[in-house]
């Protein structure tokens, strides 16, 4: 089907921003390409589309400081309850006392949905995703962490999400989330009667998505996404030959990857994960999931 004629059609079957199910329905309801959740997420993490997210309850933002084109940071105090209260997990434990700048300002945004920057740890909750998708380990770390907190974009600004609670709550919310053998030393030098400012409520920076927020994609990035899928599947390349001593090489190399050698049998599933490696490495080819099946059978000792 012409892409013209699938836009003409899809404009009357969704409303201004649909789930990520229900953007794969439609896309695979429009043309004749078979779209997966992983296959959006890929497309979110290579650029190519913009995620935004759907937040049922209200949030807290503030700005965040830019300068010379750079996300500000700041160096926070070195209490123990200040470290635990405003860093990330992973900083708290490696002793990075640096958070992000942000104005003093905080205010509650009417609208529900709101973009992603993918500037912070919502790319990682978005690598998550994928991995879920794939059937593949899930990121230890991630592979982004230009803003640690959930940043969003509003009219090209960015913006950090917080939450206001007493320091009592957030260090009990805190602790929850470090490894057992940190917290047992953290409750030995810390005590919230002692804690001068325990009951009195301030604004912390959010390090995870909120229970009931989730990703969408509004009807522009649905237009793109349709694009980028009828586009896949014109350009995706015929070619299946691959000489045997390479598809040897190729099997042994990912039979002894221990992400990926759960899927040798799946080479449709392995496609995605070798384009996006290929994305971060900044290569932009397209892949082909026959020319990948092919070497795999052929470098396999059972084609003997």
């Amino acid at each position: 089907m012409p892409t013209k004629d699938v836009h003409l059609i899809t404009k009357n079957n969704y409303a201004s921003w649909a789930t990520i199910p229900e953007a794969v329905e439609m896309v695979n309801r429009q043309t004749t390409n078979k779209l997966t959740d992983g296959d959006i997420y890929r497309y979110a993490l290579q650029g190519s589309i913009r995620l935004s997210i759907y937040f049922q309850s209200p949030i807290i933002l503030r700005r965040v400081r830019i300068k010379k084109n750079k996300v500000k940071l700041s160096l926070i105090d070195s209490s123990l309850a200040s470290r635990i209260c405003f860093l990330d997990k992973n900083f708290f434990i490696n002793g990075i006392n640096l958070i992000v700048s942000t104005e003093s300002k905080s205010f509650s945004p009417i609208d529900k949905i709101i973009d992603t920057t993918l500037m912070g740890l919502e790319y990682i909750a978005t690598q998550r995703f994928l991995a879920h998708s794939l059937g593949i380990p899930l990121p230890v770390t991630g592979a982004n962490d230009r803003i640690h907190g959930i940043s969003v974009n509003i009219s090209g600004e960015i913006f950090l999400l917080f939450e206001k609670i007493t320091w009592q709550e957030r260090i009990s919310k805190q602790i929850a989330q470090l490894p057992q053998n940190i917290t047992t030393k953290i409750h030995e030098q810390i005590s919230s009667p002692h804690l001068s400012k325990c009951y009195q409520k301030e604004h912390f920076p959010i390090h995870q998505l909120p229970n009931d927020a989730c990703f969408v994609i509004r009807d522009t990035e649905l237009e793109k996404l349709i694009d980028l899928s009828v586009r896949d599947k014109i350009t995706k390349p015929n070619s299946t030959r691959v000489s045997t001593p390479l598809s040897r090489l190729f099997w042994l190399a990912c039979k002894h990857n221990e992400a990926i050698s759960p899927l040798i049998r799946k080479p449709y599933k392995l496609l995605s994960i070798f384009e996006q490696w290929a994305s971060d490495e900044g290569i932009t080819d397209r892949f082909s999931g026959d020319t990948l099946k092919t070497a795999l059978e052929r470098g396999s000792p059972s084609s003997d």
